[in-house]
C-alpha cells in the first residue's frame, strides 16, 4: 500500500500562526505513510527549508486577491494532477474558501476545513465573504476541525465539527531557572517586575491595551518593565504610544524571535488582552512554562488550563486589573512547569500525531474533552 498522499495549507513568507501549525503538524507524521505538498502563495515561503529538507513539496499558487482566475486555474490543476487522498485546509474564516471548492471539483476523497480563530480581521469587503461563504463549507468538506469550541462556532454556520487540541512542545517550553537568569542578564531586567506579551502587534491583540495596563503597573511597582514578543503592523504606534504614556524606556519590544520559550522563562506574569482569539496558544505556552496568566474573557475554555489563568472583561479598569497582576506574583523560587498537567490535557505533540494520522487514514474523529 502506497502513501497516503495529503495537501495542505495555505501558507505564505509570513511566520502566522496557522502556517505554523500545519508545519509542526507536517513534522509529526509518518514520513513512510504520508507524502505531504503544500500549498503557497509564494514560491519561497517561510517553512520552505524545513518542509523540503523533511521531504515534503510546495506547489506555488497566484494570489487570490491579485490574480483570481489564475489563483483558481492553479488550485484545479494542481489537485487534478496531485492524486490526493486528502485536502487539509487551514482557515482564518470564510472569506476565501476557494481551495475547499477545488479539492471538490477535483473529487479529493476526504476534504477537511480546519478553523483557527473566532473573529474577523480585515476591512468590510472580508466580512461580506465571510458572511456570504461560511454556509457553503458545509457542502464543500467532508469534515470539520476547530482547535476550539469558539472556533468551530465562528466557521461553521451550525454544521457539526469536531475539536482537535493544538499539541505543544513540551520539553521546549518547560520552566528553566537557568534560561531565566541568562535571558534577564541580558536584557537588563535583573530585579524587576516582568510583564509579559507575545503575539503580534495587529489590532485584533489589542496591544494599546497591554501598554495602558502595564503603565498603571509601572505606577504601583517602579523596578518593572513589560516586554512583548512579536511585530506587526501596530508596531510604530505602539511605540509611539509607549513615549506619550511615560513607559518607554521600561518597554522592550522584542520583535519576531526564534526562541520565545527562552523570554516567557524570564516573564513574571503572562498578559493577553486579544479582542478574540481561536484559542489562545500562546497561553498554553505561557502555562507549560510555570507562568501566571491574565487573559481577556475571550480566551477559549480550551485554553483555560491548570487553574494559572485568570479572565478579566475587555472594559475592565486598567489600575484595579494592575492591582490584580500584582497581587498575584510569585515567588521565582517556587516556580515550576506545568509540562505533566499539560500532556494529561491532552495537548502533547504524541496526542496530536494519533489523532491526525487516525483521521488522515479515514476514522472519524471525537471530540477531545477538557
Amino acid at each position: 500500500m502506497g502513501k497516503i498522499r495529503i495537501l495542505t495549507g495555505v501558507i505564505g513568507t509570513e511566520k502566522g500562526g496557522m502556517s505554523l501549525f500545519a508545519v509542526n503538524l507536517f513534522k509529526l507524521l509518518d514520513p513512510e505513510k504520508f507524502d505531504v505538498t503544500f500549498l503557497s502563495r509564494a514560491p519561497h515561503p517561510y517553512f520552505e527549508r524545513e518542509i523540503l529538507d523533511r521531504g515534503g513539496h510546495i506547489a506555488c499558487i497566484a494570489s487570490r486577491n491579485r490574480h483570481p482566475l489564475r489563483h483558481r486555474r492553479d488550485l484545479d490543476r494542481i489537485m487534478r494532477e496531485g492524486r490526493f487522498d486528502v485536502c487539509h485546509i487551514h482557515l482564518a474564516s470564510a472569506s476565501n474558501i476557494e481551495p475547499l471548492a477545488a479539492a471538490k471539483r477535483a473529487g479529493i476523497p476526504l476534504v477537511i476545513a480546519h478553523s483557527h480563530c473566532s473573529g474577523l480581521s480585515g476591512g468590510k469587503l472580508s466580512a461580506l465573504l465571510h458572511r456570504l461563504n461560511a454556509p457553503k463549507i458545509r457542502r464543500y468538506s467532508d469534515l470539520r476541525l476547530a482547535c476550539s469550541g469558539l472556533a468551530g462556532e465562528f466557521l461553521y454556520d451550525g454544521a457539526d465539527f469536531s475539536v482537535v487540541k493544538n499539541a505543544i512542545d513540551l520539553g521546549r517550553f518547560a520552566y528553566s531557572p537557568e534560561t531565566r537568569e541568562r535571558m534577564r542578564k541580558s536584557l537588563g531586567l535583573e530585579g524587576k517586575f516582568v510583564l509579559g506579551h507575545v503575539g503580534r502587534l495587529a489590532p485584533e491583540k489589542n496591544p494599546r491595551f497591554l501598554l495602558e495596563t502595564f503603565a498603571e503597573i509601572k505606577k504601583l511597582e517602579p523596578s518593572s518593565a513589560l516586554v512583548s514578543v512579536g511585530d506587526g503592523p501596530l508596531r510604530g504606534e505602539m511605540e509611539e504610544l509607549a513615549v506619550r504614556l511615560g513607559i518607554a524606556e521600561d518597554v522592550i519590544f522584542a520583535g519576531q524571535v526564534s526562541n520565545p520559550e527562552d523570554y516567557l522563562c524570564a516573564f513574571d506574569c503572562f498578559l493577553l488582552p486579544s479582542l478574540y482569539e481561536g484559542l489562545g496558544f500562546v497561553v498554553i505556552e505561557a502555562v507549560c512554562s510555570g507562568l501566571r496568566c491574565f487573559a481577556s474573557d475571550v480566551l477559549p475554555r480550551e485554553a483555560q488550563v491548570g487553574g494559572m489563568v485568570e479572565l478579566f472583561a475587555l472594559d475592565a479598569d486598567r489600575r484595579e486589573l494592575a492591582e490584580r497582576i500584582l497581587e498575584s506574583r510569585q515567588d521565582p523560587a517556587s516556580r515550576s512547569g506545568q509540562g505533566a498537567l499539560l500532556a494529561s490535557a491532552g495537548y502533547d505533540a504524541a496526542s496530536l500525531k494519533r489523532r491526525m494520522e487516525a483521521i488522515y487514514a479515514g476514522q472519524k474523529p471525537e471530540n477531545q474533552e477538557d
